[in-house]
């Protein structure tokens, strides 16, 4: 009996010993490197291309994703962020195996989400979550609950199996909208999208001392080698490159679909485009042509031109997509001096174009309201510059008045130019790829511009701008005005 007391310390200290290893290594440490990918062959966002990086994780590695995720290589990645899914397409199952292998593996997944994101909330319930109704706020984190937790509009999780989950950030009503929970070597978190960044600038960084260590323990079931490759998928990457003889075509299974329907329109919009540039594109210029997962946003690269497939209802729906291509292929036509009006003269062509293609009664209606949008500011269109500062009588614009300046008077200029003589612009671009070939000027500016347009216009224009409020000088233009 006396040798059982004397052993027993030794029990009680051996059993909390283990107990005490299984409760850390239930714990989360911090990975010392992470290498993040976010995925953006579901949904397009500038946000999510790389502003998620510079707000969360600015010691680490980001890459992102445009292709299949099934082919992703993740060897050297320790984290996977899902930012969203539009609900037109889904997840592969392919997708979704090569998930569940990489959180067995030890990697980290974030899944964003919300109520109205079907296709998302499909995903997250193969792993027992969904997002289903608006969350009670004030919400709260909850290891430090004094912590302010912003993020407007999220919504709460249910979980088919509550006790797997560890809930980081409840409502009211004590409802998550953060949870986690291992699955194999890795961990699951999911996370009500609200309660992140999402503005294209990366100003908007609320909760990043939530969300800077949490990513570094979700991914730390797996290490990495700082030192060895880690790189992206890019567009470079698609699985498709179809050739079209003037252009190719780069997408990936997802939006296979719509493929055709972009080449088709694409294809019949082009010779519009021309002529109403005067020019052919320069050599090289929008010669790839990509699909985006996004009904919203768009760029050009000057040899690439990426296109958000169901912007304005397209397919079902032309008319905005004429505007919306032609817009994103002027700004490779105009190259390689990007023009002082850039952004509104290249949806100003794209206007005319629709015109071209049949749509006329829309595309004025479109113009007349742009230009609405300034001369409710300035009736006489004299008082401020291209980007809204005041040049004459009135008082200072808010940002969002001098982008209605900045776009409503562009158009104004245009269309009475216009009106003199309909052909202008093309003579105006013929003009400019004469006189800027091989980068021979310094910059194009104000100044040049209004050199080309008076050439056009057979007068001199920069009296007239100047009366408008747009400050130019002959003696500053690099282009000799030949009338």
């Amino acid at each position: 009996m006396r040798v059982i007391l004397n052993r027993l310390p030794v029990l009680m200290l051996a059993v909390f010993l283990l107990s005490s290893c299984e409760k850390e290594d239930q714990g989360y440490k911090e990975a010392e490197f992470v290498h993040a990918v976010t995925d953006l062959s579901h949904e397009f966002t500038f946000y999510s291309d790389h502003r998620f990086y510079r707000q969360y994780m600015p010691d680490q590695k980001g890459v992102t994703n445009w292709c299949n995720l099934y082919n992703f290589n993740f060897e050297n990645a320790n984290l996977l962020i899902l930012p969203g899914c539009d609900n037109r397409i889904g997840y592969f199952k392919e997708d979704i195996e090569v998930i569940k292998k990489f959180l067995n593996s030890g990697g980290g997944v974030l899944m964003f989400g919300s109520g109205n994101s079907t296709s998302q909330n499909k995903l997250i319930s193969e792993f027992g979550a969904s997002f289903n109704k608006p969350a009670e706020y004030p919400l709260a984190y909850k290891n430090l609950p004094a912590m302010q937790v912003e993020g407007e509009n999220a919504d709460a999780i249910t979980f088919s199996n509550p006790e797997n989950w560890e809930t980081l950030i409840a409502d009211s009503n004590n409802e998550a909208v953060m949870a986690r929970k291992r699955i194999g070597k890795g961990c699951l978190m999911v996370s009500a999208r609200p309660l992140a960044g999402s503005h294209p600038s990366a100003r908007d960084s609320i909760n990043k001392d939530i969300w800077r260590p949490l990513l570094k323990e979700i991914a730390s079931g797996k290490v990495v080698d700082r030192n060895a490759e880690f790189k992206g998928a890019g567009i470079d990457m698609l699985e498709y490159n179809d050739n079209h003889t003037t252009f190719k075509l780069s997408y990936n299974d997802y939006l296979k679909p719509y493929a055709d329907a972009m080449v088709e329109i694409y294809t019949r919009s082009l010779p519009f485009i021309e002529n109403r540039m005067g020019v052919p594109l320069s050599p090289g210029m929008a010669s790839q042509i990509t699909l985006l997962a996004t009904g919203g946003g768009g760029f050009s690269s000057g040899t690439v031109v990426a296109l958000a497939v169901w912007w304005g209802g397209f397919p079902d729906k032309e008319d905005s997509m004429i505007e919306f291509l032609t817009h994103e292929s002027v700004h490779s036509w105009v190259l390689p001096y990007p023009e002082v009006w850039n952004e509104p003269i290249a949806t100003y062509v794209g206007n005319l174009v629709m015109m071209d293609m049949g749509h006329r009664d829309e595309a004025e209606r479109r113009i007349a309201r742009t230009i609405e949008r300034a001369t409710k500011i300035d009736p006489d269109m004299i008082n401020y510059d291209l980007s809204g500062m005041l040049t004459g009588a009135g008082s200072e614009l808010s940002a969002a008045d001098k982008n209605n300046i900045h776009w409503g008077k562009t158009y104004w200029i245009l269309e009475q130019l216009r009106m003199e003589k309909p052909d202008f612009l093309a003579e105006y671009f013929r003009l400019k790829r004469s006189y800027c070939a091989n980068n021979v000027l310094s910059r194009y500016d104000i100044n040049n511009t209004v050199a080309l347009l008076s050439m056009v216009m057979g007068r001199d224009l920069f009296g007239w701008f100047n009366y408008i409020g747009i400050p130019a000088e002959k003696a500053e233009s690099e282009i000799e005005m030949n009338l």
